[in-house]
């Protein structure tokens, strides 16, 4: 299939033009044949050969097609379909040197909101593929323990009754052993019975969120998982659950705004969090929040700029615990610190009702008091108390707009 090189790294075919590669999700109803039509004329248009398309499967959602990629001589590896696509392509090409484009036809298609590719508009994604500038990119790596339920159902009876502190302590006594850098999260004595109530309710919550089934996203690489954008663990893993397949091939986002509806009583987590910080000292902390996220960029659906400092090139990740108080009051406060049309600009913590405590660093480590459900860039993982986040700085190379 292919002839030679160019003189530099891309690989040539017969012809002397690169070769390119399109890993393709058959699955989204966007991967039309016009769609595909209107990337390979640019492709054509650019002097590219090819492309030779790959389809992706449920066994395997693109790894393996962006190295038979690379094996075959590709020097552009096209990403289409959504953001499952787009991490499983890009842990497939990290630390290749590769060039990779993106046409996203996904439902959030975060990462390309995050790198400035077009959303919602093949057309100029497949401008973008064909002809922009080549710029690096940050990868974070995944790596979680999942937690077992040794089958024992919490205790029914209400927070706070005698008859049902037994049990509810014995389900924060279940963690998965802390990573060495990372204490216990020993609550205080008075905390105690408040814990043991909100660890009763998170199990609860993982069973209401798994009562349809749910195939849990496999490791992207050994033992890790690849993420362009975010992991998040609590409220922002039950929306993920929650969102109906059906409701989202609908209405697209808007779903996930729904299911976000259902998750508002989504438990308080009692974590420990431990951080490299950008001066690479070691910084650990208790924290309390209803959802975690570590990320390697801000920007969401709706124009949302939930991390206006993240950034996919920084070689850092910003973490975001949020936490509300006050019910709906607390969630509507949240609301109006991160809603367009301005870039999230939060309240001081301990003086608002929808509070955000921020950190950054290289490294990230997170133990939980009970267990939790986890999603990586809307994938679902399976429950853990143990979570470790790390950037590999610059993995990638992505094809981004012309300035």
């Amino acid at each position: 299939m292919t002839g030679g090189t160019d003189g530099g790294t891309r690989a040539t075919t017969r012809t002397g033009r690169p070769l390119a590669c399109v890993v393709v999700n058959p699955s989204k109803p966007r991967a039309t044949a016009a769609v595909r039509s209107l990337l390979e004329d640019e492709l054509h248009e650019a002097g590219y050969a090819g492309p030779v398309w790959l389809e992706t499967s449920v066994s395997e959602p693109g790894t393996m097609q962006a190295r038979l990629a690379l094996a075959a001589g590709a020097s552009l590896v096209v990403a289409a379909g959504g953001d499952g696509t787009v991490r499983s392509v890009a842990a497939g090409l990290a630390g290749t040197g590769a060039q990779m484009g993106i046409v996203p036809l996904g439902t959030a298609n975060l990462a390309a909101r995050n790198l400035g590719v077009p959303v919602g508009d093949a057309r100029a994604a497949a401008r973008v593929v064909a002809h922009g500038v080549d710029l690096p990119a940050d990868l974070a790596w995944v790596r979680t323990e999942p937690w077992s339920d040794p089958g024992a159902l919490p205790d029914p009876t209400p927070p706070g009754d005698p008859r049902g502190r037994a049990d509810s302590a014995a389900l924060t006594g279940r963690a998965a052993a802390a990573p060495p850098d990372c204490p216990p999260a020993a609550a205080d004595p008075a905390d105690s019975r408040q814990l043991s109530a909100e660890a009763a309710r998170a199990v609860r919550t993982i069973q209401r969120a798994t009562r349809r089934s749910h195939q849990w996203t496999r490791p992207t690489l050994g033992d890790e998982h690849a993420c362009m954008v975010v992991a998040g663990i609590g409220f922002d893993a039950g929306l993920v659950a929650s969102t109906r397949p059906a409701l989202k091939a609908r209405v697209g986002w808007g779903a996930y705004a729904l299911a976000a509806m259902e998750n508002l009583s989504s438990p308080r987590m009692d974590l420990v969090l431990s951080l490299l910080d950008e001066a690479g000292a070691r910084r650990v902390e208790r924290l309390r929040a209803r959802n975690l996220l570590v990320a390697n960029g801000g920007r969401l659906p709706a124009g949302i700029t939930l991390l206006p400092q993240a950034r996919t090139d920084d070689g850092l990740l910003d973490v975001a615990a949020i936490d509300t108080v006050a019910g709906l009051a607390g969630w509507s406060s949240l609301a109006r610190q991160v809603l367009p049309p301005y870039a999230a600009h939060y309240s001081e913590s301990g003086r608002s009702l929808g509070r955000v405590a921020l950190r950054r660093g290289g490294e990230v480590a997170v133990q939980l008091s009970a267990p939790a459900l986890v999603e990586v860039d809307g994938d679902l993982l399976a429950p853990t108390q143990s979570m470790r986040v790390r950037i590999d700085p610059g993995a990638l190379l992505i094809r981004r707009p012309a300035a």
